[in-house]
């Protein structure tokens, strides 16, 4: 029979067969797992709750059901006792074929049943952040690849060993390899269970699709090549394995195409761009020579591309005082150094193979000496920018896509010793519908294109350490004293306006400030909180300059009734956060002390001022007082000996429980009781500024200790005994 033929024939019967019905369903309900059991995404936001994390769980565990399948289905005949009369049939290679290709068909089928299935809810729960195209996306990269690379890996092992229990062994190992990862940035060893560390909301970026896509090829090309590898060893003639390779080899087709696909997948693994080939940890040497040699000037243009995720860049230098010996320059080791002129003349360079905490040297030397100064030195350079593997399990920390640029360092253009360089000027060419910021500052110069770009430019700083770009909106609005420019995202207008988010500001600035002490980084009375996109890991403050998160303003945190009674009174909360924790005094957190005690108390205050005490008492007090209550009332809290015999499930759920409540309800209250104790309000008030006044020593930025608890109850002058609630 014709191949063609033995397809129609293998899809009617798999699916009329009751075993490959049980595997779609099981397979249409794994993404379940994802919203609750099987997190994956690591960063939280509402594209990864709601879209990231259910297609991941349904890839991973929608893979082991399909490869149980093709396993069973591999065995049928042998099961059966029927290979005498299929063999008669048709060849067991030609069988082979049309079965993984008719699974593999009705895997597609199932992959667009199941993105059907959950785009409704999806739809409602990520409300004005959901985009259609992100959301498929997610099921064609990882979801439909992974289950038939599954399948083929599975039919490999199958056909290779010829026993049920030996391939499913086989099966299981491979699937601990990639759930466990070779190396601390294992993406490539992750076969089964593709890695993602964030995906945005307001800041969406491909990058992750883009890898996620790299990966599933890569594997798929090699499970292929194992695939054909299996056809050479299927048994013929009774032979045993080796003869049967033997007999196998005479199919050159089949002996060329798992060569083929092999090599193939082993290259594009080999040269994968994503992630650079250094090690696993920081080296922290500092490599640079420059310093022999002075530049006045130095001119960087970078022309973007993001629908390749690729830049060209040209880096010109006016060398005042030429370089003795050979120089070198550091640059990301994604990007390839097309040429490097002195004076118009091309001069030889080599680039080191070596990758070193996220970026590779290049050498060259300057012909003539010190008496050939005062001449222009240029450097052209293109590629994808790299993500260092020192980073990898962390966050992408430059990308360029249609909705969104982070470059930075290395990333940007050619790093020389920076103190031999004097003014450094930046033109950059990005989509028109992008507003860039230069070092958390916006850029005000353009030239527009008319080509749906404009070309940015401003003097900058010798080490840019955040060029960024995105549909911004911008509030300038005063806060007492200060004038406040407050960027975020374009997609969260309606959200800004419904939770009159700009007042919101106002009021946590002018009430912290006048309560606590003026935040650190308000610089000549001006200040920019620029929101940045889930992508970035950790928040930066510098005068002037404080960046917040995108998760701030998701529909989820403003729904978060523990964080405060309505969107703003949450929104408050986040902002408050730049007062304790995150950028101001780092608390520690022991499961009832923390920032978020503090930051609920203040938010507390804060609405008490805007609406009245009764308000404040009726949806913050009286809250606590249930939350606690209901906590001292439980079973299992009351009976810790009952509570280690619960199913470490259950122990986890009234642990969470725990832990939220003491957090956002029991410490508010106690700080309350505190405040009751010293005085008053203003007395608190007076011990809160003489604690912020001492984040020198408790901030995040200083790497020392964390403020803890016996430090808030020497504030106060106070015992735990009496702050006790019980």
């Amino acid at each position: 029979m014709k191949l063609i033929s033995l397809y129609r024939v293998e899809l009617r019967r798999l699916l009329l067969s009751k075993g490959v019905w049980l595997v779609a369903v099981l397979s249409l309900c794994a993404p379940l797992l994802g919203y609750s059991l099987y997190p994956s995404i690591w960063m939280e936001s509402m594209t990864g709750d709601y879209i990231g994390n259910p297609v991941l769980a349904g890839t991973t565990v929608g893979a082991v059901f399909w490869a149980v399948l093709a396993m069973k289905e591999s065995n049928r005949v042998y099961r059966n006792n029927t290979s005498v009369l299929t063999d008669a049939i048709a060849s067991p290679l030609s069988l082979s074929t049309a079965r993984v290709i008719a699974m593999m068909t009705i895997s597609m089928l199932v992959t667009c049943v199941c993105s059907v299935i959950y785009l409704p809810y999806t739809m409602v729960k990520m409300e004005y952040l959901f985009q259609a195209d992100f959301y498929f996306a997610n099921f064609l990269v990882f979801m439909l690849p992974t289950w038939w690379i599954s399948i083929l890996l599975a039919e490999s092992f199958y056909q290779l060993s010829s026993r049920m229990e030996i391939a499913v062994i086989l099966y299981i190992l491979l699937v601990c390899l990639s759930l466990m990862g070779v190396t601390s940035s294992g993406y490539f060893e992750k076969w089964i269970n593709p890695m993602v560390i964030a995906f945005s909301d307001g800041f969406v970026t491909w990058w992750p699709l883009r890898m996620g896509l790299y990966t599933r090829v890569t594997w798929l090309c090699i499970a292929i090549g194992a695939w054909c590898i299996s056809l050479l060893a299927i048994r013929k003639y009774q032979k045993g394995l080796l003869l049967s390779v033997g007999i196998g080899l005479k199919k050159v087709s089949v002996l060329v195409g798992a060569i083929v696909f092999v090599v193939l997948g082993v290259l594009l693994w080999v040269k994968q761009p994503f992630i650079d080939h250094g090690p696993d940890e920081w080296i922290l040497e500092d490599e640079m020579v420059w310093s022999s040699g002075t530049i006045s000037e130095a001119h960087y243009t970078i022309e973007t591309h993001p629908r390749t995720g690729t830049i060209t860049a040209k880096a010109e230098y006016e060398v005042k005082r030429p370089y003795d010996g050979e120089a070198e320059l550091l640059l990301n080791p994604g990007y390839d150094i097309k040429s490097i002129t002195y004076d118009g003349e091309e001069i030889a360079f080599w680039t080191s193979d070596e990758h070193v905490d996220g970026h590779r040297a290049t050498y060259f030397e300057v012909p003539g000496g010190s008496k050939n100064g005062g001449k222009l030195l240029t450097v052209e350079y293109s590629g994808f920018p790299t993500l260092a593997k020192v980073m990898a399990w962390f966050s992408v920390q430059d990308v360029v896509d249609e909705e969104y640029i982070l470059l930075g360092g290395e990333t940007l253009f050619p790093m020389t010793e920076y103190y031999s360089i004097g003014k450094s000027f930046l033109e950059i060419t990005i989509p028109d519908d992008l507003t860039p910021y230069l070092d958390h500052v916006p850029m005000t110069e353009y030239l527009d294109n008319q080509d749906g770009t404009r070309t940015w430019s401003s003097e900058c700083s010798v080490y840019v350490r955040d060029f960024s770009a995105a549909k911004y909106e911008m509030a300038t609005f005063m806060a007492g004293d200060t004038e406040v420019k407050f960027s975020y995202s374009e997609v969260y207008h309606d959200a800004v306006e419904e939770i009159g988010a700009v007042q919101a500001v106002k009021d946590v600035l002018e009430y912290c400030t006048a309560h606590y002490g003026k935040y650190d980084w308000i610089d000549k009375n001006s200040l920019i909180l620029l929101q940045k996109g889930a992508i970035v890991t950790g928040g930066y403050a510098h005068k002037g300059v404080s960046t917040w998160f995108e998760s701030v303003l998701s529909p989820s945190t403003l729904a978060d009734a523990e964080k405060g009674a309505s969107a703003t009174d949450v929104f408050i909360h986040e902002m408050v956060h730049q007062w304790w924790g995150d950028l101001g005094l780092q608390c520690e957190d022991d499961g009832l002390w923390s920032c978020e005690g503090l930051t609920v108390y203040t938010t507390y205050r804060i609405a008490k001022e805007r609406y009245g005490e009764l308000y404040a008492k009726q949806y913050y007090v009286d809250q606590w007082q249930a939350a606690v209550d209901a906590q001292n009332r439980n079973f299992y809290n009351r009976h810790p000996e009952y509570f280690e015999l619960l199913p470490e499930t259950y122990q986890a759920r009234i642990r969470m429980t725990n832990e939220g409540t003491n957090k956002y309800m029991r410490m508010p209250l106690v700080i309350l009781k505190a405040q009751e104790l010293v005085g008053g309000e203003d007395a608190m008030d007076e011990i809160l500024r003489e604690m912020y006044a001492c984040r020198s020593h408790y901030g995040f930025n200083y790497g020392y200790e964390a403020f803890s608890y016996d430090d808030f109850l020497k504030f106060c002058g106070l015992t735990k005994e009496e702050l006790n609630l019980d």
